[in-house]
């Protein structure tokens, strides 16, 4: 029984991959042929519908299994981990046994639910993505620590966002920031990081750090969610008010969904208080550029997954460099590539 390949979309929303033909479609075919006649065994099952019943599933389960299907990330259809046919397929066996143990059909009906997928993913993630266990071991891993002064690292500070209520230190590597910028024609217009990027958010109350959230980015365009608590150990979720959000499953529905937020969403402008005190990006006024702005319309499009204005406020800072004649010539070329 052969499937004709086609082309699905890849990553943040990148270039379309295409997906292999696969071995398990036979053995698709006999489970779908006794579907909803009961429970299915995660550990011995070949091949299980999947109905996650959410807009745009295929980027959804790009993301979480491709997360499992390659220590670097990959695509699960080419791993051979999910097929389509009259719908999509996991194929268990292609997951470590210790992973299929903590696949559960709770509901009985022959299918992967959303509710499955995401108690599947809770305690399995971290170990299957490699995910440092401490703050200190995610310093040694990073090519250089972050921290505030250090030009090695763009960084934003942001009050009332959308997910705590503790300000918020956001650093980015400014060789990252370089590239995406570098390449934001040549990809289409589009802000693309590379594979490896670490972009590290500090929530900080009374001076404190009491909590760091990170994204590191995979080789399949996605991005990998951590949080790590006080004590710089991982957590499961997020601890600071006004509610707790789990990693990954609660990260991914913002960065992957189409909703806007503020600060973000009236910058350059000053965004309305929220419901838990003012909302804003902390940044000079020279940054509050409405061209640059228009021109990524970076929160908008999220074209990588991010959520934050990082390039438009870098690209910002330049432009004001170049205002007051002090532009370094490799910044006035980086310009010049983006054509402003």
């Amino acid at each position: 029984m052969r499937t004709a390949d086609r082309r699905g979309r890849a990553g943040g929303g990148g270039s379309g991959i295409a997906r292999a033909t696969t071995p398990y479609l036979l053995a698709s075919a006999l489970v779908f042929a006794g579907c909803g006649r009961g429970p299915v065994d995660f550990t011995t099952a070949e091949a299980v519908p999947v109905r996650l019943d959410k807009p745009d599933e295929e980027r959804l389960l790009r993301y979480y299994l491709g997360g499992y299907a390659a220590p670097e990330g990959a695509d699960p259809f080419s791993a051979g981990l999910l097929s389509e046919r009259d719908g999509f397929t996991l194929h268990p066996q292609r997951l470590p046994a210790d992973q299929r143990a903590a696949l559960q059909d709770a509901d009985g009906d022959g299918a992967l639910g959303w509710d499955e997928l995401v108690a599947f993913v809770g305690p399995t993630y971290a170990s299957a993505r490699a995910l440092p266990p401490t703050l200190d071991a995610l310093r040694t891993s990073a090519p250089r620590p972050w921290a505030p002064g250090d030009t090695a690292w763009f960084m934003v500070e942001v009050e009332g966002s959308a997910m705590t209520a503790a300000r918020r230190r956001l650093f980015v590597p400014v060789a990252a920031l370089r590239d995406a910028l570098g390449g934001y024609r040549a990809r289409g217009d589009s802000l693309r990081y590379a594979a490896g990027t670490l972009i590290v958010g500090e929530h900080v109350e009374d001076g404190r750090v009491v909590e760091t959230t990170v994204k590191r980015r995979r080789a399949d365009g996605f991005w990998d969610f951590a949080v790590y608590d006080a004590g710089g150990r991982l957590a499961a979720a997020t601890s600071t008010p006004p509610r707790p959000l789990r990693s990954p499953a609660q990260c991914v529905g913002c960065h992957l969904g189409r909703r806007r937020f503020d600060p973000e969403k009236s910058f350059p402008a000053a965004a309305p208080d929220g419901p838990y005190g003012p909302r804003a990006l902390l940044v000079d006024d020279a940054l509050r550029n409405a061209g640059a702005t228009a021109f990524f319309a970076e929160h908008a499009r999220r074209t990588d997954g991010v959520l934050g204005p990082y390039a438009t406020l870098y690209t910002a800072r330049l432009l004001a460099d170049r205002a007051a004649g002090r532009l370094a010539p490799a910044d006035a070329a980086l310009l010049e590539r983006l054509g402003l």
